[in-house]
């Protein structure tokens, strides 16, 4: 419970057993200081067990909504400090200590009853010390084992107030009791009953949304819980190790373990692919292949369209396997692949007793400052790795350079490379990190990757997440066994007997200390490092390349190393305006907007005849709220091409967007010389009718966009918007949903929806649509000021 409201480090593991051992040596004290003084251990017992069921039933209730808000706010005001994080489980395992306490005390008082009149003491001790440790342990063997996975944590924590209550009324009724004394227990029993029968169901939203992590990113404390429980849970489930839970915002799936994402089908992608496809693809001949941790089922269903002849899946959560099934259109429904041998368990454990050897082990756990995740860093760890592989079999572990120092990463590469010197070390973005090794050197691996890359389905796949070429993976290089050897001089080796990961690990995540990680590996590789394969395909590589790292850089939502990509590619090609256009949406994305710009300005100096150029910093312009720079540029642009349709639709959308019916109408007629019948040339002259209230024909020019392009998903949103203007709610909905569906990531709809739901009085689906909307769009004032018309 603790885990679920705080995060699942050991410090909340720590929290946790201190104060449940706390308030078991509290409730101890006391019941012995109370039972040797009283005449009526019976009714003491019993207001033990009572208190123990209210304070469980009080603690459920803070734990379901009250605290995880506490903390979300208390995240959202001081992210940074670790003292708060301490205070953080502090306050949550308080929860637990005053029901320890009570059951601390019942022992004593349990002891006490027995020995009251009774001729064989001894033997009376010995019944209640034998049952008391029987309990414990059948308790917790039918909570991990059953309680908790049938009932979920909530009502398990309800089961046990509700017997726990039942066990002092038994103590009432038939144990040594004054008539009134019995009546004070119905009484006290009575209140225990009413407390458990009104506590609130969980807001299980909020406690998958892993505010705990997750708010230091929001801005807005008014707005905090929409943002944080904005989208749809889809799956939900409380297991011995964890809760999993499944969720759908716009649009993209998202799979967490006590609220930290773990996996998704939107930005997680390339990195899932890429650990089953890069050792893959530098293995010459592949058959058997090791996945720890089961995640989403991608890494998986990527692995499985290489010529293997089986795959183990190693995955310690049931509820993971259950979640999964979410992803069975992204995984291809790998577990039902006959290939797949599914083991639920640990993974360690399966290296460790397992005889069976491997051409290739994946170990993608989760984050090291997880609890119990540490050791899947360790020296012991990936010597069990290695002693499972083939001769020449390859390991690919899974790191991340965000939310860890500096110190802690240096300390993972080191822990690697000493057991695998012949590593190498390749950077997705600025986020993850692969350790990718063998039994010997991989250069001439490296360069057979291009060969390989021509295997049945391989290219297909990767063309999914942008991965368009060799380069793509070549350029994700970032050092090999002199480069890590480099980086992790001097830092510690971790081991099962030193595992300071564990506990360093949690620090680094409220510190934002890790802000330099990427840059620093960066560095380690140099302009002319690498194997020759590498050189040549950097010395190689022109605009198209540069442009498709790019574009696999965006999907992952990696904004700032996609930046540099595009930046690359209009440097090579100024006249490509796809790199122009990345080199905007990643400049706006990471907040690099002024340097952009420059770039931007410095191209048109060098080509001042490339309307491509004035297009993309219209662009700019415009997302940076520079209206009329903006329009001056596309201008600008007409005038050195006047019949380019980019310029004429760029003028378009800035018109458009302010409202300006008469500046729209004229650059319209001009679309309708150079381009009568595309979609957008009809999408455009529906607007101007929409804006001027001409209601009717700006639905029969919407409709026209459409057929001519029945997936222009701003034409959709125009025909409801059209519909709602006229009361039509019904139709207007369904082409709302239609846009959606072929744009989940556009903010507009789920605006326009949110206003029709709140017109239809539906404030709970409006209040949805507003969270989801906000979630893209973190600085729309409608959004915000919808979710205020909600409540």
């Amino acid at each position: 419970m603790v885990s679920l409201v705080a995060g699942p480090t050991t410090y909340a593991f720590s929290a946790t057993v201190t104060a449940f051992i706390g308030g078991i040596t509290l409730g101890s004290a006391l019941g012995s200081r109370v039972a040797g003084r009283t005449r009526r251990p019976a009714l003491w017992l019993a207001a033990a067990l009572t208190w123990a069921a209210i304070a469980a039933s009080w603690a459920s209730t803070l734990a379901g909504g009250y605290l995880p808000r506490l903390i979300a706010h208390q995240v959202t005001a001081s992210p940074g400090a670790f003292r708060q994080v301490l205070l953080r489980y502090a306050v949550a395992a308080a929860l637990i200590l005053p029901a320890a306490a009570g059951l601390g005390a019942a022992f004593p008082l349990a002891l006490a009853m027995a020995g009251t009149g009774q001729p064989r003491v001894a033997r009376q001790f010995s019944v209640v010390n034998a049952v008391n440790t029987l309990g414990a342990i059948a308790g917790s063997l039918v909570a991990g084992f059953l309680a908790i996975r049938s009932l979920g944590l909530q009502d398990t924590v309800g089961v046990v107030s509700a017997l726990l209550i039942l066990d002092g009324l038994v103590v009432i009724t038939w144990g040594r009791l004054s008539k009134n004394a019995r009546l004070v227990g119905f009484v006290a029993t009575a209140a225990a009953v009413a407390v458990l029968i009104r506590v609130p169901r969980w807001d299980r939203a909020l406690l998958a949304s892993g505010a705990y992590k997750y708010a230091a990113y929001l801005e807005d404390e008014d707005d905090l819980e929409s943002a944080l429980t904005a989208g749809q849970l889809l799956y939900d489930r409380d297991g011995a190790a964890s809760t999993v839970s499944v969720k759908r915002l716009t649009g993209a799936l998202s799979l967490a373990i006590d609220g930290k994402i773990d996996a998704s089908n939107a930005g997680d992608m390339l990195t899932q692919k890429l650990l089953a496809h890069l050792p893959l693809l530098l293995h010459p001949d592949p058959h058997e292949v090791c996945v720890i941790g089961l995640g989403s089922g991608v890494t998986l269903g990527s692995a499985l369209l290489h010529p293997i002849a089986r795959a183990d899946v190693l995955e310690i959560s049931p509820e993971v396997v259950e979640a999964s099934r979410y992803f069975a259109a992204d995984n291809r429904n790998a577990l039902e692949d006959p290939r797949t041998h599914l083991i639920v368990g640990d993974g360690r454990s399966h290296l460790l007793l397992s005889s069976r050897s491997y051409d290739v082990i994946i170990s993608e756990p989760s984050n090291p400052w997880m609890a119990g995740v540490a050791a899947l860093f360790t020296r012991e760890f990936f010597t069990a790795v290695r002693a499972r592989l083939r001769p020449g079999g390859l390991i690919c572990q899974w790191a991340h350079a965000y939310d860890i120092t500096d110190g802690d990463l240096r300390s993972i590469v080191a822990t690697f490379s000493s057991v695998f010197p012949d590593s190498t070390m390749w950077l997705i973005g600025e986020s993850d990190v692969l350790l990718v090794a063998s039994t010997g050197p991989l250069d001439s691996h490296i360069a057979d990757l291009a060969r390989r890359w021509q295997r049945p389905g391989i290219a297909a796949d990767l063309s999914t997440v942008s991965a368009l070429e060799p380069f793509a993976l070549w350029s994700l290089f970032a050092g090999g066994p002199e480069e890590m050897k480099r980086y992790g001089t001097g830092a510690a080796i971790q081991s099962d007997d030193r595992m300071a990961l564990e506990f360093s690990a949690p620090r680094a995540l409220s510190s934002g200390a890790a802000s330099g990680n990427a840059s620093t590996l960066l560095q380690l590789l140099g302009l002319q490092g690498g194997p020759p394969v590498i050189r040549l395909a950097r010395a190689r590589a022109g605009a198209t390349e540069w442009r498709h790292r790019g574009a696999m850089l965006l999907a992952e939502s990696e904004h700032a190393t996609a930046y540099d990509a595009y930046a690359k590619a209009s440097s090579l090609d100024p006249h490509d305006p796809a790199a122009l256009d990345g080199l905007v949406r990643t400049a706006v994305a990471s907040h690099k907007e002024t340097p952009a710009l420059d770039v931007l300005k410095s191209l048109h100096r060098m080509h001042p005849r490339v309307p491509a150029i004035l297009i993309a910093t219209s662009k700019l312009l415009a997302a940076s709220g520079f209206t009329e720079q903006a329009i001056a540029a596309a201008r600008d642009a007409c005038d050195i091409e006047p019949v380019e349709p980019a310029a004429l639709e760029q003028l378009a959308s800035i018109f458009g967007d302010v409202g300006d019916a008469d500046q729209l109408a004229t650059v319209v007629e001009k679309l309708q010389r150079v381009q009568p019948d595309v979609a957008r040339t009809r999408y455009y002259a529906a607007a101007v009718r929409f804006i001027r209230g001409q209601a009717a024909e700006a639905l029969q020019l919407s409709q026209q966009a459409i057929a001519l392009d029945p997936r222009y998903a701003s034409a959709h949103n125009l025909v409801g918007a059209i519909h709602a203007s006229l009361g039509q709610q019904n139709d207007a909905r369904n082409a709302l949903l239609t846009a959606l569906r072929l744009n989940p990531r556009d903010s507009a709809p789920y605006l326009n929806l949110g206003l029709l739901e709140l017109t239809a009085n539906n404030r709970a689906a409006a209040a949805g649509y507003f969270a989801e909307a906000l979630s893209l769009d973190p600085k729309s004032s409608a959004a915000r000021h919808g979710l205020a018309q909600t409540r």
